[in-house]
Parts: structure tokens; sequence; C-alpha cells
């Protein structure tokens, strides 16, 4: 575990950013190895700030719901 990327030591981490709305991290894990029910996608994108998630079918797919984390609505209620 590193202070960058504090989560960089979890089972199924794949990538992380800062969440620029909450200041929390935004993560990406493989759903499987992590072991969170994403309906069969292969990725969960997850809001630590708020233990919200979404998921994807693809790594490209899940990058882009990591950079814009509208679909977290504690998120977007503090962006409005």
């Amino acid at each position: 575990m590193s202070k960058r990327k504090p989560h960089n030591d979890h089972a199924g981490y794949v990538a992380m950013r800062r969440n620029a709305i909450s200041g929390g991290y935004l993560t990406i894990y493989e759903s499987a190895a992590q072991g969170i029910d994403t309906g069969g996608d292969r990725y969960a994108i997850v809001c630590s700030a708020h233990g919200t998630l979404t998921s994807d079918t693809s790594i490209r797919g899940a990058r882009i719901a990591m950079k814009n984390p509208e679909w977290c609505e504690q998120c977007l209620a503090l962006k409005n």
C-alpha cells in the first residue's frame, strides 16, 4: 500500500484516481476477484467516499465512469 494509491493492495485492484468532487477515491476492481456482485459485468467502479458503485463490461467503460462519477448520487448532489 502507498499513500498515493492506498487501495492498490486490494484484491482485483485495476486503477484509482482522486474524486475531484468529494476528495475521496474512485477505484476500479475486477469484480469477481473483489467479491462484488455486478450482475455479470467484469469491472466494478467504487466511490470510496460514499460506498456506492457502478459496473461495466470493459476497462474502457470503467475508466470513463471513473472519470465522471455522476453515477454516485451523493457526488452528484455535491456537484450541484
